[in-house]
């Protein structure tokens, strides 16, 4: 399970307000080059990837070396990651961090760098290039379990499972900025379509608003020493995505307003402290752009034609609904009915907790669904969970699957766009999925709601699944 811990950030606060309070934005200037032992080093560097000495690996290939929760990497090989910097500390929203992405447009991943540096813009600059000699450094979490992957420096001293900053003596010596700074064009994305994977990236959404709620009210609230986290809304055809929008109190727009109007927001997607749910951490207040029209959205009373239906209320043990699958790919559990006391009614459930599988796949598939009689269909369904614990569920589309167990992963699953329930939901709550718009496809599709977890006890959790439906017109 993952651990809850007491915030023990006072000093480090008071340094923070420091910081952001004793420099002014422009007391420093951006260095328009490099000096020329930095460029000596970065030369060497370079020298030694091309000569097969250093192996450069992908962001991606790092992320994948750590598994959130476990004890932090020491770096033993001599391996070197590239990447663009998004963030910037220069409005006092990030602490002596930054984040950096694999490519200027169209990003794959994204890393957190934490480092004992305040005002680092003036260094690691937005779209800055930066290259990082992993040997000796670690790879983990600040705040075990938060799902968010950093490079550090050292182990923290008070708790093993945690980093804590490359030091101002290792930043010389492991990381490098290049002369090149490119721009960093934000990857267009939808807020329902965001998942951990967009963790590190710069993003842009658009059609957005602050709910109507929040009019009048500044990005931090006044009673909170630390984050706030401010709902924002994009509208879809049918209802709203929604996300949170995470402002540090010693921000320097924290005391303004919120926009009232609609536009678009370009932000870095991240975690919040607990790592329980996704948030988006602006580096400045003007990457907001909201003072065209508040865009609007119908509701299902404009789509009554019901493609697709269930709530499992007449399902007892395994589920086995007439047309649809039930399939275990790998380990022993299946989707089972569940009878939720809170909500009083039934559900399906699924989770590899005390299984003794060392690996779960299982997938529940709906019959066919013919999209060809309607215009504009939209799916919606809801999740509830008990302790999803770094377990996963996707929800999936196919329009070439053959209704057969043998052919499930040779067919084409596209990932859909839904609002999942987080590890750090209270478990009697139910999280709508938003409305995914299923109007691109056409001819029959399937639905399909993937479930992968492990013998380990940070990947074990449960999940609930209820009241699927196809709305159309």
């Amino acid at each position: 399970m993952k651990r809850k811990k007491i915030i023990k950030i006072i000093g480090i606060v008071a340094i923070c307000f420091h910081f952001t309070n004793c420099v002014n934005d422009n007391d420093f200037e951006i260095p328009a080059s490099l000096g020329n032992e930095e460029n000596t080093k970065l030369t060497n560097l370079l020298d030694s990837i091309q000569a097969g000495i250093y192996q450069l690996k992908t962001i991606k290939e790092v992320k994948e070396l750590y598994i959130s929760g476990n004890e932090p990497l020491k770096v033993a090989s001599k391996i070197v990651v590239k990447g663009y910097v998004v963030s910037s500390d220069q409005k006092g929203n990030y602490f002596r961090e930054f984040y950096m992405q694999d490519a200027p447009e169209n990003p794959t991943a994204g890393l957190k760098i934490s480092l004992n540096l305040s005002n680092n813009y003036n260094k690691f600059n937005f779209g800055r290039e930066v290259y990082i000699f992993l040997k000796d450094l670690y790879i983990g979490e600040t705040n075990s379990g938060d799902g968010i992957i950093t490079i550090g420096g050292k182990i923290n001293p008070t708790d093993a499972l945690e980093i804590q900053s490359v030091s101002t003596n290792q930043l010389e010596k492991h990381v490098f900025r290049s002369e090149n700074t490119l721009e960093i064009i934000p990857k267009l994305v939808s807020l329902a379509g965001l998942n951990a994977s967009d963790i590190g990236t710069f993003v842009k959404v658009e059609n957005v608003v602050f709910p109507e709620n929040l009019q009048g009210k500044a990005f931090v609230d006044p009673t909170e020493d630390f984050d706030t986290q401010r709902k924002i809304q994009t509208c879809q055809t049918l209802g709203f995505a929604d996300l949170l929008v995470e402002t540090s109190s010693f921000a320097s727009f924290a005391n303004k307003t919120l926009p009232s109007g609609g536009g678009t927001i370009k932000a870095v997607v991240s975690n919040d402290f607990g790592g329980d749910f996704l948030v988006l951490v602006l580096n400045s207040d003007e990457d907001i752009s909201m003072d065209g029209e508040r865009c609007t959205t119908l509701s299902e009373s404009d789509f009554l034609t019901i493609l697709l239906e269930e709530d499992f209320e007449n399902e007892s043990g395994e589920i086995s609904v007439t047309d649809w699958l039930n399939y275990r790919e790998e380990g022993t559990q299946s989707w089972r009915s569940y009878s939720d006391t809170y909500s009083q009614s039934k559900a399906a459930r699924v989770g590899s907790r005390n299984s003794g599988n060392a690996s779960t796949i299982t997938w529940l598939i709906t019959k066919g669904v013919n999209l060809d009689t309607t215009n504009e269909e939209f799916l919606s369904f809801e999740t509830s969970n008990s302790f999803a614990n770094g377990s996963n569920l996707e929800v999936l589309i196919s329009t070439n699957w053959d209704g057969t167990k043998t052919n499930v992963t040779a067919a084409t699953w596209d990932i859909s766009p839904a609002n999942i329930v987080s590890d750090g939901e209270n478990f009697k709550n139910w999280v709508h999925s938003t409305y995914i718009n299923l109007s691109d496809y056409s001819g029959t599709v399937f639905i399909a709601f993937k479930y992968t977890g492990t013998g380990n006890i940070n990947f074990d959790g449960t999940y609930e699944l209820d009241n699927i439906k196809i709305n159309a017109r």
